[in-house]
């Protein structure tokens, strides 16, 4: 070969060294590339098709009463579900999916893709608590539709099924329209509550959830744990409520509508609340039929009212102490002041009737007979913004505050409401002062409304926030934690005032209008009420009205009368005269509470405890 020859040789042999370093260096950037640069974010995609996270939802505290009987509990239930990372794109699949499931089409699309749009690692429920007959069924559908699995989960158990129902609430999972109405508050699929207890303190009460890693096979069966981090449970929280006591208000109820209201004078805690009709929070943690729906939501009887905190009852005779204050406090009247009742009497050109002839009487005597002529004559000599104020005073006017979500605020009324609430007739009328001052007209309070201006009245004017909870539970060292109560106001009730109210409230038990339902070795002080429904002529016309129609009955007090410990509010609807309706009602509180509850001291408050009979010399109350 000559030189030409071995010369192209040679450079042909540098050409090929040269392509195959490039060749060399460029597998080897690539591989740094990949082991270096690229190497978190491979053996996140590598991880993603291998390892799947899932979340474990945390179980929500428990719920006790006082006495630490439980109220709420939790336990394992198994669903079907889609997890985060197996939800179908096909519409067709999705569509085979509702139709096996006996559901909207349109609905479970929409459902799957918020749950895609909002991301994490949250399932998609689609059959809960499943039985026996729902897991074979199941098996069924995963056999069709791979991407299905079955899961545990802690689930909500209500004990007492509807002894509490308006009180305890219940829970849901977090829906569409519950994210766009609160933004980035909760999770889709979230558990929470959704309404009474379980949703004002569902801070409290929902854990932190655990998550679950978990090896895969190509098949996307699981083969091994991989790492866990396990759910916080709730806390537990113990509430002020005596469940004895909560049953016996809901049995004394029995088949009629109404609420009941009984508050600890020593710190405001609810000692029982009941509405009636109630419900059982366990039906809405499934999915309600069309004729639930009708039931609880569409029934003109509105059980899932809260009567007790959103019921607005005009208060009858028992708003005649509020009315009482207004005239003391303004000097209107003393407590000597007496009036002549003979049956009816005219006020400003209309005649206005009582359901007797009582003759001369004073205050007391006015309290005990419920003299309605006496507190018409208050009423014209009283100003409606009087009469407001003093509600503002006592505290029967607007919210009570307590720790429930949804409260109505009690309403009695004034020349700024008029204009507000009838623009076309703004003008307030003095012969509607009239009706005011003995709680009929534009009066609206709620039960828990009242039972706190009567817990003012037995306490010489201290306004009570009512609250539910008592205590926390540590659950590290099982210790019961009792948590402060709101703070008390004085209203600057005159003590002179108070001693007559209270003699007249004594009275009213002892020897007037409820003394029937007056207790052997129990004083009990409190007043009768009856609020119209409808106008009616006279006595024979009312006895044929339908029931819907009759007279909501009232009761409310305080017991015992020397040291108060208790006071209580009673609302029966359409059941006629509170003196036979509600006035009964309050009676087998008492009895219960204070002669056939087992001998068992109150669970102390967080705080020293108040005297309610303290006498003015010896200080102000902590």
């Amino acid at each position: 070969m000559d030189a030409r020859g071995r010369h192209i040789i040679l450079k042909r042999l540098e050409l090929g060294k040269a392509a195959a370093w490039v060749m060399i260096l460029g597998l080897l950037g690539a591989y740094g590339w990949v082991q270096l640069v690229k190497r978190s974010e491979m053996r996140e995609m590598a991880d993603r098709q291998a390892i799947k996270t899932r979340t474990s939802p945390a179980p929500r505290g428990l719920v006790y009463d006082r006495n630490g009987n439980k109220l709420v509990d939790n336990r394992r239930a198994l669903h079907l579900v889609i997890q985060a990372e197996e939800l179908p794109k096909d519409p067709s699949q999705i569509e085979a999916l509702a139709m096996a499931l006996q559901r909207e089409p349109a609905d479970l699309k929409r459902r799957i893709q918020a749950s895609r749009q909002a991301g994490g690692n949250r399932m998609v429920i689609l059959q809960d608590n499943l039985d026996e007959s729902g897991l074979a069924q199941a098996e069924l559908l995963r056999a069709r539709f791979p991407f299905l699995s079955i899961e545990a989960a802690p689930r909500r158990v209500y004990l007492g099924q509807d002894l509490a129902g308006h009180l305890l609430g219940y829970v849901g999972e977090v829906d569409e329209n519950l994210m766009k109405k609160v933004p980035g508050k909760f999770q889709l699929g979230e558990i929470i509550g959704k309404t009474g207890l379980e949703a004002s303190h569902n801070e409290t009460l929902k854990g932190v959830d655990g998550e679950r890693r978990t090896v895969v096979d190509h098949l996307g069966r699981e083969v091994a744990l991989r790492d866990m981090v396990e759910s916080v449970p709730g806390k537990s929280v113990y509430l002020t409520v005596d469940a004895g006591l909560q049953r016996v208000l809901q049995e004394a109820f029995g088949k009629e509508n109404g609420a009941g209201v009984v508050i600890d004078l020593r710190d405001g805690g609810i000692l029982a609340m009941y509405s009636s009709p109630s419900y059982d929070p366990n039906i809405f943690l499934n999915r309600l039929t069309q004729d639930q729906v009708k039931e609880f939501w569409q029934n003109p009887v509105r059980p899932m009212l809260n009567r007790a905190i959103q019921g607005l009852y005009p208060p009858g005779s028992t708003f005649k102490l509020l009315t009482a204050l207004a005239a003391l406090d303004k000097g209107i009247v003393t407590p000597s002041t007496r009036f002549s009742c003979s049956g009816h009497k005219n006020f400003y050109g209309r005649d206005f009737r009582c359901d007797g002839v009582h003759g001369s009487l004073d205050l007391v005597q006015a309290i005990a007979v419920s003299c309605d002529i006496y507190f018409y004559e208050l009423g014209q000599r009283l100003d409606i913004d009087e009469i407001h104020a003093a509600a503002v005073k006592y505290g029967l006017a607007d919210r009570t505050g307590i720790d429930l979500p949804h409260e109505s605020a009690s309403r009695v009324p004034s020349r700024e409401w008029a204009r507000k609430a009838r623009p076309k007739d703004p003008k307030w009328y003095a012969g509607e002062t009239i009706s005011v001052s003995i709680g009929q007209g534009a009066n609206g309070v709620t039960p828990l409304s009242l039972a706190r201006f009567y817990a003012a009245l037995a306490t010489r004017g201290k306004l009570l926030t009512p609250h539910l909870l008592y205590g926390m539970r540590d659950e590290a060292t099982g210790k019961l934690v009792t948590l402060p109560p709101p703070a008390v106001q004085d209203s600057g009730m005159d003590p002179k005032h108070w001693e007559v109210l209270d003699q007249g409230l004594s009275e009213v038990v002892r020897s007037g209008t409820a003394k029937g339902i007056a207790l052997p070795n129990l004083a009990i002080a409190g007043k009768t009420g009856t609020s119209q429904v409808t106008a009616f002529v006279d006595r024979s016309h009312y006895a044929g009205l339908a029931k819907k129609l009759r007279d909501n009955g009232l009761f409310a007090g305080y017991a015992p009368h020397d040291k108060p410990e208790i006071a209580f509010a009673v609302v029966v609807e359409n059941a006629g005269f509170g003196a036979s309706s509600a006035a009964p009602v309050a009676k087998k509180l008492c009895e219960y509470w204070f002669l056939q509850r087992p001998v068992k001291p109150l669970p102390p408050p967080a705080v020293k405890p108040f005297s309610t009979f303290q006498s003015e010399t010896e200080g102000e109350m902590p």
